[in-house]
């Protein structure tokens, strides 16, 4: 690959820093010195003094640090902590931090945020590790001042570095995190390590911690940011991040890592490099600088846009997206180069058969549906598939390989249908509120939905191959847009007939669903096979489509009369859709196609559904009646009794009918019920139309029940009306018969009924009207009782009859006594109110406002005599 960095070779070192593409360095002598470093031939840079403070020190400088925005360099020479001046040729010394006598390491905090004036502020924050203190100062006015009280450690730092709101600490034997609020946390062991090392990574959020070979990522509450360490290949002598790469010295090389994906990238030859120090140059690049005791490299970074293609032919797509980061470039292409790396990733993932990786990339990418789908075999039409390029070539895919990727498929899919369909609501709240854009809501839509119908045929066509009980949720879906011929063609190519049904009944090609399940109903070898199907599939059709329920149901109505009837009545889980059929209609239909099935059809209707339409309760009477009155077609005499006995079923039903129901039209219905049979049910009719004597006459003469005929006054006595005289019409048809004969009937039967008929039914007559006196007027009674029937036997009735009458007189007496007693308290209550006077005077005021009233001021007394406004009464 190539590498990132190229070595050129610059001068000589105790310890030394890069600001603003100078290089400060402090020797073992004592001596501060900044060197100007000038780019130039590929073997070696030119260096120039720039700076220099030859009489700071005799000690050697242990450790130097650059605040460029302050122009100043703090460095750590004779375990104390001193501040030159960068300004002046001769870097002169501003001040010396003599409460850091004893400090063995600081580190600098360098923050920039924006004033409330607007102003760019750079907050510089100091912590020096003085034996087992930490001492934390702050810039201001060209010096440090205290922080805060020191923070007392459990041993004597050998390394810190800030964190955030944080300082980790290196011990001999562990590392610590202690926190400004003095919260301290122990860490992990620093291994056989001789010097702990700590590096800050990405913008003072995470530290690299050395333990023996490995190193370890933390974040500023001490968690680890990543399940792994990163490994070398002997334990580092001194570490340094130039994003995205970590640089260790090693006891020979230099290994040059990264952390994301772990690799190593480049590993150097140099002559017992010991420090490391990366810093700005004048261009505002990184630059990396590499030490021994007498010489200084310059790591020279090569340039991104060189790096990244080689990377790409690599396939190191990891460290590629890394560098674009870092990549001194205008946003658009840096996002531009981001996505064409990720796109190349994605492919190459899937052709490493880590396929749900790559739909991952894919979705986050959002890259064309059909590109994606292209990668699979026979998800797209092959000429369209040949068009497609791609930078790598795609595997062929069949058994477990194949399920795998197409599981990862179908998850890709259901995520971009699930964003499309949030896409869709949000779009819809915005349409609503604003219509101005229409056309171009109307093209959005339309893309949205061709997308969805890409997702929707290829989720079936996956479910097909992998999981085919999931065919039928996905077609049972609301907003499916599966293509009727793509899903035709596949469904029919896997003989999922049942589920081809439900494609074609959801987009409402009813006739063609259901040739194919006639087609498929006699074949026993097909899922279809069987009337069923076709009885399930009517029922769910509804009251649109009612031509088509008659034209497919007519066969199964022959074949299956019981089943067939469940297209017109349902069950449980379809009486919503069926009950809304026009029931004339399907009686006509089951009266034409199959009638034994009308009866059950009408029960059905009118006791389950409580249907109150008189059509079909006066089509019920009559299909009663023409069995009840139809000829015996069998000679046998065991025929004619069963047939007897189902007949006499079905006329209890009709009587019960009639008597039941309100919603028949009586007087249509009468004049089809014969003079010489069925008396009972024209009884009932007539009664239902008032006839009350014809329907009294049937049964004390016709049908002689004189039970029948009280049980038929007790239902229809009123006290009002023609129903109040019911009772005196039975006595009437008791005392004197009527010539009910039949003109048909033979001289000899007449005359032997009317024989049988002129005796008045004088007992009847008694319990008559000793049962019910009080419904019969006594008066009119009298008037057709025959003289068999003597005062003697009517002296019980007489006393009755005064005391009913003594009775309901004194009632009458009361009611009209408490009656008059109410009128008259109602009149006092009344002349009190009318006595009242509500006095109004110029020194009257509103019990609310407190105001006067005026003339024509409109008031509200309440009873306790307070007077207000009449607009002030709501306020009280």
């Amino acid at each position: 690959m190539r590498y990132p960095y190229k070595v050129i070779p610059i001068w000589m070192v105790k310890h030394f820093l890069l600001s603003n593409g100078n290089l400060v360095v402090g020797t073992r002598q004592g001596h501060l010195l900044m060197y100007t470093v000038t780019p130039g031939t590929t073997r070696r840079w030119d260096v120039a003094l720039l700076c220099s403070n030859k009489n700071f020190s005799r000690k050697p400088i242990v450790q130097v640090a650059v605040i460029p925005e302050h122009q100043i360099i703090v460095s750590l020479s004779d375990n104390v902590v001193s501040v030159h001046d960068l300004t002046v040729f001769n870097l002169p010394l501003l001040c010396i931090l003599t409460q850091t006598k004893g400090a063995t390491a600081f580190d600098l905090d360098i923050k920039h945020h924006v004033s409330l004036t607007g102003d760019a502020v750079v907050m510089v924050r100091l912590v020096v590790a003085v034996r087992r203190k930490l001492q934390l100062f702050y810039w201001k006015s060209r010096k440090f001042h205290q922080l805060r009280e020191d923070l007392v450690l459990p041993d004597v730092p050998r390394a810190l570095t800030w964190c955030m709101e944080a300082i980790a600490v290196a011990f001999k034997h562990e590392y610590w995190l202690v926190k400004l609020t003095g919260e301290q946390k122990e860490l992990f062991a620093t291994g056989r390590s001789q010097e702990p090392l700590i590096t800050r990574m990405v913008d003072g959020e995470q530290l690299a911690l050395a333990h023996d070979k490995e190193t370890i990522f933390v974040d500023a509450d001490g968690n680890a940011t990543c399940s792994y360490t990163l490994k070398w290949v002997e334990q580092p002598l001194c570490l340094a991040y130039d994003k995205p790469y970590l640089i260790a010295i090693l006891s020979k090389t230099i290994e040059i890592k990264t952390t994301e994906p772990q690799i190593t990238v480049q590993v150097l030859n140099l002559d017992k490099p010991k420090l490391l120090a990366v810093g700005q140059s004048s261009k505002g690049k990184s630059q990396v600088y590499v030490a021994s005791s007498s010489h200084v490299w310059c790591l020279h970074a090569i340039p991104i846009n060189q790096q990244i293609p080689q990377l790409l032919v690599e396939k190191q797509f990891g460290l590629a997206l890394n560098l674009v980061d870092v990549w001194d470039e205008a946003e658009d292409a840096k996002s531009q180069m981001q996505k064409h790396i990720q796109h190349l990733q994605a492919i190459h993932l899937f052709c490493s058969k880590n396929y749900p990786e790559a739909m991952k990339l894919f979705f986050a990418l959002n890259t064309d549906l059909p590109f994606v789908i292209g990668m699979y075999p026979d998800m797209v039409p092959e000429e369209y598939r040949s068009r497609l390029r791609y930078p790598y070539p795609i595997p062929t895919l069949s058994g477990t390989d194949l399920e795998q990727a197409l599981q990862a498929l179908v998850h890709f899919l259901l995520e971009v249908r699930h964003k499309l369909s949030n896409t869709d609501c949000e779009a819809n709240v915005e349409d609503s509120s604003d219509n101005k854009f229409s056309s171009t809501g109307a093209a959005s839509l339309k893309s949205r939905n061709e997308k969805l119908q890409i997702i929707d045929t290829t989720l079936l066509k996956c479910y097909v191959q992998t999981n085919d009980s999931l065919v039928q949720p996905l077609l049972r879906m609301r907003d499916s847009r599966v293509s009727v011929v793509e899903g035709e063609r596949v469904l029919r190519h896997a003989h999922k007939y049942p589920e081809l049904v439900l494609l074609l009944q959801t987009r409402l090609l009813h006739q063609r669903a259901l040739q194919l399940l006639i087609r498929h109903a006699k074949r026993s070898d097909s899922p279809l096979f069987g009337h069923h199907h076709t009885v399930t599939y009517l029922q769910q059709l509804g009251p649109q489509q009612i031509d088509l329920i008659f034209e497919y149901g007519g066969w199964v109505l022959k074949s299956h009369p019981e089943d067939g009837l469940k297209i017109f009545i349902g069950d449980k889980s379809t009486s919503g859709e069926v009950d809304q059929l026009p029931r004339p209609k399907v009686l006509n239909f089951l009266k034409k196609t199959e009638k034994s099935l009308v009866i059950p059809y009408l029960e059905h209707v009118i006791q389950e559904w409580g249907d109150t339409t008189p059509l079909l309760h006066n089509e019920l009477i009559h299909q009663y009646r023409d069995i009840v009155s139809a000829p015996y077609q069998s000679s046998d005499p065991a025929n004619v009794e069963e047939e007897k006995g189902r007949r006499q079923l079905v006329r209890e039903k009709l009587v019960k009918f009639l008597n039941d129901s309100q919603y028949y039209t009586a007087a249509t219905l009468l004049v089809h019920f014969p003079y010489d049979s069925l008396h009972e049910e024209r009884a009932v009719l007539m009664g239902r139309l008032g006839q009350h004597h014809q329907a009294l006459s049937i049964y004390t003469h016709t049908m002689r029940d004189t039970q029948a005929a009280l049980n038929y006054c007790q239902k229809h006595y009123t006290t009002s009306g023609s129903g109040s005289e019911v009772y005196l019409t039975l006595l009437k048809l008791l005392v004197s018969p009527v010539d009910t004969r039949s003109p048909s009937e033979s001289p000899i039967k007449q005359q032997q009924q009317q024989q049988q008929t002129r005796q008045p039914d004088v007992e009847a007559v008694l319990q008559l009207l000793q049962n019910y006196l009080h419904c019969i007027d006594l008066g009119q009674a009298l008037k057709v009782l025959p003289d068999e029937v003597t005062l003697n036997l009517l002296k019980p009735f007489f006393h009755a009859s005064f005391s009913l009458a003594s009775t309901v007189c004194k009632q009458k007496q009361i009611a009209r006594g408490l009656t008059q007693s109410l009128k008259l308290q109602t009149s006092e209550e009344l002349s009190s109110c009318q006595r009242l006077k509500i006095l109004l005077s110029e020194y009257t005021y509103c019990a609310v406002c407190s105001k006067r009233f005026t003339k024509h001021s409109a008031f509200a007394w309440y009873p306790n005599g307070d007077i207000v406004h009449f607009s002030c009464q709501s306020q009280r």
